[in-house]
């Protein structure tokens, strides 16, 4: 079972379901519902980065600083060999070079601005967007702006102003469960929804254009190259140093959405997880998992490997898919303080330290050579992917060939997950037609045979008793949605803006770090003389402007927002806040409002509501329920209510880890300031 608060975070995850019922409440006035029956629920993109995930100005920012730090102690610091003259090349060879890289950059521009005007479409009709499809619509978002600057003045203040029209064009763009009183707050809150989630989208293409380097080469490709030739086809030994740093490229969900179906399966087994279901369920429990592990880590590193017992050291070790039983206590610890090491300080990614212990390589192989061995392994397309991020993080050249091509496999790769999740969904609807078959049958079978089946069955019938606290309930996709209609609802009642003010809040701090990391990047580039040579791009200090005054019109229209609350609510005093605990329901009245919205059978309506209850004291946060929507919508995949449960414990532990680092970093920039004066 999971941890209370005081305990920790590693313990296994396996969770039952509560024995503890509540009375129904009994039924209010019905909502309208505007959506049609026939159309699925549906919700806007979700723009919104993993916060845990930083941006790629933070590890550009990262990078610099450990470079600095190997010079300072004197540590090896690989650079490529170079050759002492570049090879001059003839007025022909210039001629032919230039063309093709026009040819590659003018159809880049195509296909980059095809893919992005389809990815909008699907948006505005309201099909959710998956991992995969949120990074190609990013990156190619990113490299419009990056070739044609100048756009940034016409397109983000035309989808400014076309948006009430784009609301009324595309119903289905946001949720509309049902009408509220007031036409001007339903207005005023779907265009809140709309300029937040845009403004958090622009803010992470800001991120992906931000610095231009006018001296750029090809240096980092060019080593990223010769390093997997070394381990690949030469067998040449790289060093460790090289090793070290190109495996932090190979991040989590992007090595997940590349691996073969053989590798999620072992890695599920690995982490004594369902091995059994489509590559999109696999892939998403192991992201939900390594979240969990990663959030554990962290906890385990605040309070000290020597603090864990000898029980809690072997659930952490085998969690993270190590030996536990058979190995002494200080081995144990060791190899636990080295998952620590290479995962928090060396950045190593959690996918590939588990994929490394599920080839089961021997205890004698150093993490280097173990990490070798893990990348020969990967599909090509992974390193396709990590060779690009390696040049954008040095800020070195890519020719327009390799992001070419690296965005037709990409594509190809989109086309076949959605071939495989349409097939997915066929399969689905045959299941349950043969299901409703054979009701029908059951139903028309004479009452004779039933008895004669019935006889022949108590022969055979299973004793054993069934154990009801291991059993979980599946949640369909329609009931996602169905939890989705209801949670809007309650916040339209309670006329709730929580979690819109968290979300700004977020954006908010996204673009002073964004900021902070710029100066601190142009104060280390000035130590070494290169500020000159390396320069905050045209397109996202166009894009920055932008952002900055759509989060002030975001403003206005909450304050607005609340200002009508205040008044229909009678109170006098404008300036007052939410009480605590305002986005806080009962079950009940979430059962209640899903019980009006569809016909669903009570003991399903009870395990969705009490899974949602992790402390079990009937009472349920709204915003948090809302979040755990959002992750698993993405997928379109069915899901038990014990997982339901796993993520909402894992999303409130990140929470409690998230303000805790907040308030460090607070602190740290107090006291700095406080020197300074």
């Amino acid at each position: 079972n999971f941890c209370s608060d005081t305990q920790r975070l590693y313990c296994t995850f396996a969770l039952g379901t509560s024995g503890s019922l509540y009375p129904a409440v009994a039924p209010g006035p019905q909502w309208t519902i505007a959506r049609p029956r026939d159309i699925p629920g549906v919700r806007w993109i979700h723009t919104t980065r993993r916060r845990w995930d930083d941006s790629k100005v933070e590890k550009s920012l990262r990078s610099l600083k450990d470079k600095k730090k190997k010079l300072e102690e004197g540590g090896p610091v690989y650079s490529p060999t170079l050759d002492a003259e570049p090879v001059r090349r003839t007025l022909r060879q210039w001629v032919v070079d230039e063309i093709k890289h026009y040819y590659h950059g003018f159809r880049l521009l195509w296909i980059d601005t095809t893919i992005a005007g389809r990815m909008l479409w699907r948006v505005l009709n309201g099909h959710p967007l998956s991992r995969r499809e949120r990074r190609q619509f990013l990156r190619t978002c990113a490299d419009v702006f990056r070739l044609l600057p100048f756009l940034v003045f016409i397109i983000v203040p035309f989808m400014e102003f076309l948006l009430p029209v784009a609301l009324k064009l595309f119903p289905n763009m946001l949720p509309s469960t049902f009408e509220t009183q007031s036409k001007k707050e339903e207005r005023l809150k779907k265009e809140l929804r709309v300029k937040l989630e845009m403004a958090k989208f622009l803010q992470d293409t800001i991120e992906e254009i931000a610095l231009r380097n006018k001296a750029a080469k090809g240096d980092v490709t060019e080593e990223f190259s010769t390093f997997f030739q070394k381990i690949r086809d030469s067998g040449e030994r790289p060093s460790n140093e090289q090793i070290i740093k190109f495996s932090k490229l190979f991040e989590d969900e992007l090595t997940l959405d590349n691996l073969t179906r053989p590798q999620l399966v072992a890695l599920c087994r690995l982490l004594e997880l369902q091995s059994i279901g489509t590559n999109n369920f696999l892939r998403f429990q192991l992201i939900m998992k390594l979240r969990a592990i990663r959030a554990d880590d962290k906890l385990i590193a605040e309070e000290g490997v020597e603090s864990l017992n000898v029980n809690e050291v072997q659930a952490a070790c085998r969690v993270r898919g190590m030996r536990s039983l058979g190995v002494t206590e200080e081995r144990l610890r060791e190899q636990l303080g080295q998952w620590l090491e290479l995962h928090l300080n060396q950045q190593i990614p959690t996918s590939l330290l588990l994929l490394s212990r599920a080839m089961y390589l021997p205890d004698t192989l150093s993490p280097a050579d173990q990490l070798k061995t893990t990348l020969q392994t990967l599909p090509e397309m992974v390193t396709k992917e990590a060779q690009l991020m390696a040049a954008e993080l040095e800020l070195s050249k890519v020719d327009n060939k390799t992001k070419l091509e690296t965005m037709l496999q990409e594509e190809a790769a989109i086309r076949q997950d959605n071939k495989d999740r349409e097939m997915e969904r066929l399969a689905d609807a045959a299941e349950k037609a043969l299901q409703a078959e054979r009701m029908k049958r059951s139903e028309a079978e004479p009452a004779s045979s039933k008895a004669e089946k019935a006889a022949d069955s108590e022969t055979l019938k299973d004793t054993a008793p069934i154990i009801e606290g291991l059993k979980a309930e599946e949640i369909t996709k329609e009931e996602i949605d169905l939890l989705s209609d209801a949670c809007s609802k309650l916040k339209e009642q309670k006329k709730l803006l929580t979690l819109e003010k968290e979300e700004l809040e977020e954006l908010k701090d996204d673009v002073q770090e964004y900021n902070e990391d710029l100066e601190e990047i142009k104060k280390e580039l000035s130590k070494t003389g290169q500020e000159k040579a390396i320069e905050e791009s045209k397109a996202s200090q166009r894009l920055s402007k932008r952002v900055n005054r759509m989060i002030g019109r975001i403003d206005k229209i909450i304050l607005e927002l609340e200002k009508d609350k205040v008044i229909l609510d009678g109170q006098m005093d404008s300036g007052s806040t939410p009480p605590v605990g305002e986005n806080l329901v009962s079950i009940d009245e979430l059962i209640n409002v899903m019980r009006q919205i569809q016909n669903i059978p009570e003991h399903k309506l009870q395990s969705i509501a009490e899974a949602l209850d992790d402390n079990k004291d009937g009472k349920i946060d709204i915003d948090d329920v809302i979040k755990v929507v959002e992750l698993i919508d993405k997928e379109d995949i069915d899901i038990s209510t014990s997982q339901v449960a796993d993520i909402m414990v894992m999303l409130q532990k990140e929470e409690k880890l998230m303000g805790k680092e907040k308030a460090k970093e607070k602190a740290e920039k107090e006291q700095a300031a406080t020197l300074k004066s």
